[in-house]
């Protein structure tokens, strides 16, 4: 029984030990497990963060993309605003040139026009004044036969009556039209 109780007290002995090296070992491995803890704590902290932070970046570029795809919107809508504005404006300018063609289709006839109107002026004044002349021309051989025919007269008249015959004729010659009304 000694036996027994030596060997059991080896066993105490070998299990204290063991016990012990359990008990460091348990003591080690709580320290690990709550550093682990702790550690990992510390990591789904920061993952957390990240998280929330990439979530705000997340949310900041959906904002991001909400706003481009509004102005995107507008700038598709002020595209076909542009463009049909652009149309229209094509259009007034090819109404514009057209009739701009059409005035200076018009101002070339009223420039013709003008030309010959001008042309005829000129051609006008020109018998006008040819006219004028021959008139002026006219008048003055009338009063040149005119004085002539007075003189005439005069002389005729201061001869005496004797020769009334002689001044009849001069004046039938001054004056045949009154000759022709006298005779009809």
């Amino acid at each position: 029984m000694l036996e027994q109780l030596q060997r059991l007290q080896a066993h105490i002995g070998v299990l204290k030990t063991r016990l012990h090296h359990f008990e460091r070992e348990n003591t080690s491995l709580t320290e690990a497990k709550q550093l682990a803890e702790t550690d990992h704590h510390a990591q789904v902290v920061q993952k957390n963060s990240i998280i929330t932070q990439k979530q705000e970046e997340i949310d900041n570029l959906t904002e991001q993309l909400t706003q481009l795809q509004d102005q995107f919107k507008q700038l598709n809508q002020d595209a076909t605003t542009l463009a049909e504005r652009y149309s229209r404006l094509e259009k007034s300018t090819t109404d514009l040139k057209n009739r701009f063609q059409e005035i200076l289709a018009e101002r070339n006839d009223l420039r013709v026009n003008k030309e010959k109107l001008q042309a005829q002026q000129r051609h006008s004044q020109q018998e006008i004044q040819d006219l004028q002349q021959d008139r002026d021309r006219l008048l003055q051989k009338n009063e040149l036969a005119k004085s002539k025919v007075e003189a005439i007269i005069q002389r005729l008249s201061i001869l005496g009556t004797a020769q009334d015959q002689h001044a009849q004729e001069i004046q039938q010659l001054a004056h045949p039209n009154a000759e022709t009304h006298e005779e009809t």
